[in-house]
């Protein structure tokens, strides 16, 4: 009896520990492998301009945050953003960014919507404002996949709760 609640407390005392590790958690240089070996597999990997690699952890749709880690050609550690963020968002660029550029930066989203009488389609992230309100920002695309405008409104999950976050 006092070996198995041992390993249930060892069991227990991993997972605490693995749920701690954040790429916000990461030290400046840390390498590719480190990082993976720390964060365990990202949502999403993508390749970036020179050479360099993004880890992407989202937990979306059920919670608020998408952390990209940017690794340089070396595979070294360059940058931590948490990317559900207002600034995050006013770099979106109608008329420019397409779909894949919108998913290189916020992974996939919480939700999808299409609108065939308006011919556009949106794609909702959920997160919360600097009032700790639960938000969602809407990305809507054209046919072509171009992003039209963006949105920001009260979280539709979160409705039933007048949007608090607790």
């Amino acid at each position: 009896m006092i070996a198995l609640k041992t390993l249930l407390l060892a069991v227990a005392s991993v997972v605490a520990l693995v749920a701690c590790a954040t790429p916000q958690s990461l030290s400046p240089h840390t390498t590719l492998e480190q990082a993976r070996a720390k964060l365990g597999n990202p949502t999403a990997s993508h390749s970036l301009a020179g050479g360099g690699t993004r880890l992407q952890y989202s937990n979306q749709p059920f919670d608020q945050s998408v952390w990209n880690a940017d690794f340089d050609a070396q595979g070294r550690l360059a940058r931590v953003e948490q990317m559900m963020s207002d600034a995050a968002f006013a770099r979106v660029q109608s008329g420019k960014d397409s779909r894949s550029d919108v998913l290189r930066e916020f992974g996939q989203p919480a939700e999808t919507f299409v609108y065939k009488l308006r011919n556009e389609s949106a794609w909702m992230y959920r997160y919360l404002t600097h009032g700790g309100f639960k938000a969602a920002m809407f990305i809507y695309f054209d046919p072509a996949g171009v992003v039209k405008r963006t949105e920001t409104g009260l979280d539709p999950w979160s409705i039933q709760d007048g949007g608090r976050s607790d």
